[in-house]
């Protein structure tokens, strides 16, 4: 199972720092606002996602290994920082009102703080695949309160990013409406990653049920690369196979 999830985590990898190499390559080439920001955010959401799998494969949770505390806090950090960007992104076509722009930025801030400030006070036991408290920890949050936030916060942007993408697909024609319809399933497949953890923080599943969420989980997020990378930076076979239509962002050759 471990052999498995690592390669799963290094495909995720690898697949995202593709997608982070052509969105820098497009914006190097075309200068533009929109390809800036989406290489930005290509760009952490990779590192996040890199960063995770390098961590996987020197520790080890089966056998009671932990990552150093400055990993969670980075990739972290990277996460929400990447969720900015892509919000960010968004607004270049779709515009929304200057204070939304600063309670985004507030909530970035706010989320990376919390994220340092907060300590791990539960880890899963590896015998009994059973959520477990971690004595001696305290924090000025409840732990599971602020794992519910960090979830709803991840769910409501991811599910904003994934509406607003498939809704203007539909304004769209020919190959822009593919890479909306591909960029809005990606984020709706992240969403649902984000919707099944909740089960395993505030429930009580069986040890069979963890691992089935988790595979799940795993491999729904598998997929939502590809759907990314193709509607972010498409690659010139899919551009040949359909009219330009409407093309809302940039994304390079």
């Amino acid at each position: 199972m471990r052999t498995s999830t690592l390669v799963t985590n290094y495909l995720q990898a690898v697949v995202f720092a593709a997608l982070a190499v052509r969105c820098y390559l497009a914006w190097v080439k075309e200068r533009e606002r929109r390809s800036m920001h989406l290489a930005w955010a290509a760009g952490l959401f990779a590192g996040s996602s890199l960063l995770g799998a390098i961590t996987n494969s020197l520790y080890n949770t089966t056998k009671g290994q932990s990552a150093p505390r400055w990993e969670a806090i980075v990739s972290s950090a990277l996460i929400f920082l990447a969720i900015y960007a892509f919000l960010l992104f968004l607004s270049d076509f779709i515009h929304y009102p200057r204070w939304i722009h600063g309670l985004l930025i507030l909530t970035t801030g706010l989320n990376i703080v919390l994220t340092i400030v907060e300590q791990p006070d539960l880890r899963l036991d590896t015998h009994t695949l059973q959520i477990v408290a971690i004595p001696g920890v305290h924090n000025p949050i409840a732990y599971r309160t602020y794992l519910g936030y960090v979830l709803v916060y991840l769910a409501v942007a991811l599910g904003v990013l994934a509406v607003a993408f498939l809704a203007y697909a539909f304004k769209t024609a020919g190959l822009a409406r593919l890479r909306m319809l591909s960029i809005g399933a990606g984020f709706a497949l992240l969403c649902i990653v984000i919707g099944l953890l909740p089960r395993l923080l505030f429930g009580h599943p069986s040890a069979q049920t963890i691992v089935h969420l988790l595979d799940v989980a795993q491999y729904v997020a598998l997929v939502s690369g590809p759907l990314l990378l193709v509607g972010f930076a498409p690659p010139r076979f899919v551009r040949a196979m359909l009219p330009a239509g409407i093309e809302p962002a940039t994304s390079g050759s």
